[in-house]
């Protein structure tokens, strides 16, 4: 198996169809499906269902397309580490929690992306289980996760500040004149809750006997589409303050009381050495968060 083909195998899942991959890597078509077929053969095991104008990936395409894009982003990050050694470029890939403490991180990355233009940035938004899935894939070079997150088996940089949790409650409702949220005040009531149970088992530690996972109506991983299921009223959100723009979907934070703040960090692998522009990130990111303290 050469890169060539996998970078075959990458474009034709990007793409869709065999026909629009090969438009765009300027290969013929009867000459990509037959490298295709090769690969199927050499592996022993069917990459694509075959439809009259489209293709899927079987479940074990997409493994092998997962596990391509790992192997082509490596020997790219080698490649571009070994080529000139007075020159730092190459791809640079974050993933995010949400949190206005991504501040910190994406002041280091412009400061970065301005000293070394060369670099480019992939920025990718998720929960923590899913940015350490795909820091553990290699699919990332670090991850910024929201507490509570086992960090044990990464590398990691807290970052300054904390997230104040609370709810997020429709402003027509009584609870949005409080000044904050004790434990009985959510007994009984309609939660949106993280589909994290970490986060679960945090508002539990908080809240004693008058929590209940009973009480949870739905879940999220990332919160503007709980906001939205809040402005329709079917629950409050629990979330943390300043990710969502409270005038436009008329609800507002309040937090609980007594406060409840956990803080970020900044994660990479222990094991797998960082790219030149990843270890450059982490010098500018170390200098920013020690002047935001």
């Amino acid at each position: 198996m050469e890169l060539r083909t996998l970078r075959y195998l990458v474009a034709i899942a990007d793409a869709g169809t065999i026909t629009a991959a090969a438009n765009k890597i300027h290969i013929s078509q009867p000459a990509l499906s037959r490298q295709m077929q090769e690969l199927e053969a050499e592996l022993g095991t069917k990459l694509f269902q075959r439809k009259r104008r489209a293709i899927s990936l079987t479940a074990n395409g997409t493994y092998l397309v997962n596990r391509a894009r790992q192997i082509l982003n490596l020997t790219e990050t080698a490649i571009a580490d070994i080529t000139d050694e007075n020159i730092i470029g190459g791809n640079l890939a974050i993933g995010l929690g949400e949190s206005h403490l991504n501040r910190t991180v994406l002041r280091a990355v412009k400061q970065l992306l301005v000293a070394y233009p060369s670099i480019q940035l992939q920025l990718y938004s998720g929960n923590a289980a899913e940015i350490t899935e795909r820091l553990d894939q290699g699919l990332l070079d670090f991850g910024v996760v929201i507490d509570p997150t086992d960090t044990y088996k990464y590398a990691f940089s807290k970052i300054i500040g904390e997230n104040l949790w609370g709810l997020l409650i429709p402003t027509n409702d009584p609870l949005a004149s409080l000044p904050g949220i004790s434990a009985p005040q959510i007994s009984g009531q309609p939660l949106i809750v993280s589909e994290r149970q970490p986060i679960v088992d945090m508002l539990q530690k908080w809240a004693g006997h008058h929590f209940s996972e009973s009480q949870i109506v739905a879940r999220y991983n990332l919160i503007y589409n709980a906001g939205l299921l809040a402005e329709a009223g079917l629950g409050y959100v629990v979330g943390i303050s300043r990710l969502l723009n409270q005038e436009e979907m008329s609800l507002k934070f309040v937090p609980f009381s007594p406060k409840l703040a956990t803080q970020m960090a900044l994660i990479w692998t222990k094991n797998t050495p960082l790219s030149k522009a990843a270890q450059t990130f982490l010098l500018f990111f170390q200098q920013v968060n020690n002047q935001t303290s």
